[in-house]
């Protein structure tokens, strides 16, 4: 098995296959580094915007684009994606709690859930025209979240092995399997595998594109979101951070009835 991108979609699965699969041969190739190696050279003094390093520490590496984030995992279908759709409703929020319980055993125990079951919002939502989407936010925290993938890293291992620094170029059908190929001194290099897991995120998406045009696998457009940045004082939505830390809240425009909602509220 070759699992390429070391994002939360590449790190679930081999910890998946590890556990059930023992004696399977993993290999992960990660465009970028591994999580202690992850360092944006910007520090606000000699470099003060981005120089266009040739794999962004940000973007890439082990953990994904979120490695450095503020640790918020959704348990809910009303928003961040349609995995429901593939699976039923029952099963996505099976799995996104099994996620949750894998994060608490591996250094995420005692940071807070949080949840819309119950709370008074719901009803003052409602009153000023608004939905408050169901969901349970489980919030680890810039440095637990660090804490957990560096502990699922030390977990994994030994026990598959991890190529960074190797973004793959291209994946070809090889008889029932495939052919993975990326650039490596000077030259061309390749691996095959009987099955092949593709998980590269945001920064990997239009590679992604042109690999499923080339395997003949079909693809559909999905929406785009736009954002618009609000700042006020902390004093004005600290009720509702205080009790539900981030509240998806939904408001249907009157003129033209675009829906509008709140999105990643930061206390």
């Amino acid at each position: 098995m070759i699992i390429v991108g070391a994002g939360p979609g590449g790190i679930f699965s081999a910890y998946e296959l590890v556990k059930n699969m023992p004696s399977l041969k993993i290999a992960v190739f990660e465009a970028g580094g591994p999580l202690e190696k992850r360092r944006c050279p910007i520090n606000g003094t000699t470099v003060k915007s981005c120089i266009g390093c040739k794999t962004c520490s940000i973007m890439s590496g082990f953990g994904g684009a979120g490695a450095f984030s503020d640790g918020k995992y959704n348990i809910t279908n009303d928003f961040g994606g349609t995995l429901y759709a593939h699976v039923g409703k029952k099963q996505a929020l099976s799995l996104m709690r099994y996620v949750d319980e894998i994060n608490l055993s591996h250094g995420g125990e005692g940071t807070k859930l949080y949840s819309t079951g119950g709370t008074k919002y719901k009803k003052i939502c409602m009153q000023n025209k608004l939905t408050l989407l169901d969901a349970s936010v489980r919030h680890l925290g810039t440095d637990i979240n660090y804490v957990v993938l560096q502990k699922l890293y030390e977990e994994l291992k030994d026990k598959l092995s991890f190529f960074f620094y190797t973004p793959i170029t291209r994946i070809d059908r090889s008889g029932d399997g495939f052919c993975v190929r990326w650039n490596a001194d000077g030259g061309e290099q390749e691996a095959s595998c009987a099955n092949c897991i593709v998980s590269v995120g945001r920064s990997g998406s239009h590679w992604l594109g042109d690999v499923c045009r080339q395997l003949e696998i079909p693809t559909k457009s999905n929406r785009v979101d736009l954002g618009g940045r609000v700042e006020l004082p902390a004093v004005i939505f600290e009720d509702i951070t205080s009790e539900l830390y981030e509240g998806k809240m939904v408001y249907r425009t009157e003129k033209f009835e675009d829906q509008v909602r709140t999105f990643c509220m930061n206390p």
